[in-house]
């Protein structure tokens, strides 16, 4: 008969008998640092685990003293440097800890991810220029925790990343800054662009101008042009099939020329617009125009499939201006719109201090 005890070595030996490759596997979900603390002493095996190894490594750093960091340094990351695939501050450093960081960015040679949240502006421009060594970086995300007063810079350099096919980026500027020049002969590799903060119309025409391999676009703010743009722009983005914009106080010609200029081969449009004020006379009740809708679509969108638009008034209380406001949507209900199996809805909802209403595409997807 098997005593107890035998039983639990043989359960304790078959715990051990996982393979290096599950193990491997599994510790790939988890942070690095946390599966470190938690095997590394545990026995020999373990350690050789770590120890001669060339797994990949992730590494996460938030809210952590400048002791730790220190100490976080020194038995984490630099030992282990070159397997280093993936990296994610998201800690508002002091200059000690960038001090401590900066020189050993240049060896992070299979660097695939840079995430930065809510770091100070002052240190962005200083890590990109170690950035520019990196032969593999494709994937990077900066949070910028205050403003800048010119972010040409940081466009420049992010736009100089080799590798580089994914980048979101959120900088506030603490005041409007000119555009950069248009791209003439160098161009980014980037695929997905996520602009968070802030931009003009004027400075998206320069920004595209230097990603011509670009999918994806997304812009949480888009503000009016300071000019009339009327002119059609010769930057091609053949590969641009997917568009998510938020106009703020945008024209709908404005917008046209924005769409002519660069979204022929668009599949998939997500467009948000905010106005204070609903008034027939007011330009953003263009965005209501189902036949300027109709006719740009048609002319300039002839691959459009995944139609997702939101309108948002903030004041809207009178019947009178419901009634006009009803009267445009219904508009929406044509021929063209079901035959392209958009369809769309409305709400009206009381606020703090006004009455809202909300036109949006209904999701048939």
């Amino acid at each position: 008969m098997i005593t107890n005890e035998k039983k639990l070595t043989k359960q304790q030996s078959k715990r051990i008998d996982l393979s290096n490759e599950l193990i491997y596997e599994i510790f790939g979900f988890l942070d690095f640092h946390h599966t470190f603390q938690a095997f590394y002493d545990l026995n020999q095996r373990f350690r050789n685990l770590f120890l001669h190894t060339n797994l990949l490594i992730k590494i996460n750093i938030s809210s952590i003293s400048k002791s730790k960091f220190e100490s976080y340094v020194k038995h984490i990351i630099k030992p282990h440097i070159n397997r280093i695939n993936s990296l994610r501050l998201s800690n508002p450093f002091t200059a000690d800890m960038c001090l401590l960081l900066f020189p050993l960015m240049t060896n992070l040679i299979r660097l695939q991810a840079l995430t930065l949240i809510d770091i100070e502006a002052k240190y962005i421009e200083e890590i990109l220029n170690y950035l520019s060594s990196l032969p593999i970086l494709s994937s990077l995300i900066i949070i910028s925790i205050d403003s800048i007063k010119n972010p040409n810079d940081i466009y420049y350099k992010i736009f100089r990343l080799s590798a580089l096919k994914y980048c979101q980026i959120s900088i506030e500027m603490k005041q409007h800054s000119r555009s950069l020049s248009i791209a003439t002969d160098k161009f980014s590799s980037i695929e997905h662009l996520i602009i968070n903060n802030d931009i003009s119309i004027d400075q998206l025409d320069s920004l595209l101008s230097y990603v011509p391999q670009l999918r994806r676009l997304s812009i949480g703010h888009l503000e009016e042009s300071t000019y009339n743009r009327t002119q059609k722009n010769s930057i091609n983005l053949t590969y641009l099939t997917s568009v998510s914009i938020e106009l703020d106080y945008v024209s709908f010609k404005d917008f046209e020329v924005l769409v002519a200029n660069y979204f022929h081969q668009v599949q998939i449009l997500r467009i948000r617009v905010f106005c204070i004020i609903f008034s027939v006379n007011h330009n953003q009740t263009e965005y209501l125009n189902a036949d300027g809708w109709q006719r740009l679509i048609s002319t300039c969108l002839p691959n459009l499939c995944v139609f997702d638009f939101q309108h948002t008034y903030r004041i809207l209380s009178s019947n009178d201006q419901r009634q006009a406001f009803e009267t445009l949507i219904n508009k929406f209900n044509s021929s063209f719109w079901i035959q392209h199996q958009w369809f769309f809805d409305f709400q009206y909802h009381d606020i703090t201090w006004s009455n809202a209403a909300i036109f949006y595409s209904i999701n048939p997807y």
